[in-house]
């Protein structure tokens, strides 16, 4: 029987507390973490678990992946945010030209597929 307190990820609840680190200034932007397997010893879990956390702190803008060197603490200062709206306005109108375009080519795909040119004859 269910108490209606939702159930934390294991996941979720390491991501929690590297936040938490990172909010309390415990972990300072810049700050490499340590290894997978550094990590998943000192929380007691996996390093599967630690690499899903850190997808979901990445994900999130807390951490950033550098491939070959490590993962390191970003910062989360107002710089990193949208100036002003009409920059919020540009970036939604670029990616609204961009999926019109991912739409148009997969209309002429589905129309290549379904010409008569295409289908196998017996």
């Amino acid at each position: 029987m269910s108490t209606g307190t939702p159930q934390t990820h294991p996941y979720q609840h390491l991501a929690n507390q590297v936040a938490a680190k990172i909010e309390s200034g415990e972990l300072q932007p810049g700050d490499r973490l340590p290894s997978l397997r550094a990590l998943a010893e000192e929380y007691g879990t996996t390093t599967a678990t630690v690499q899903k956390a850190l997808g979901v702190l990445s994900d999130g803008g807390w951490v950033k992946r550098v491939a070959n060197v490590g993962i390191f603490v970003r910062d989360h200062s107002v710089a990193d945010e949208p100036a002003s709206l009409d920059e919020i306005k540009a970036l939604l109108d670029q990616s609204l030209r961009a999926l019109e375009a991912l739409g148009r080519r997969v209309d002429r795909l589905e129309a290549a597929a379904d010409s008569p040119d295409d289908q196998q004859r017996p």
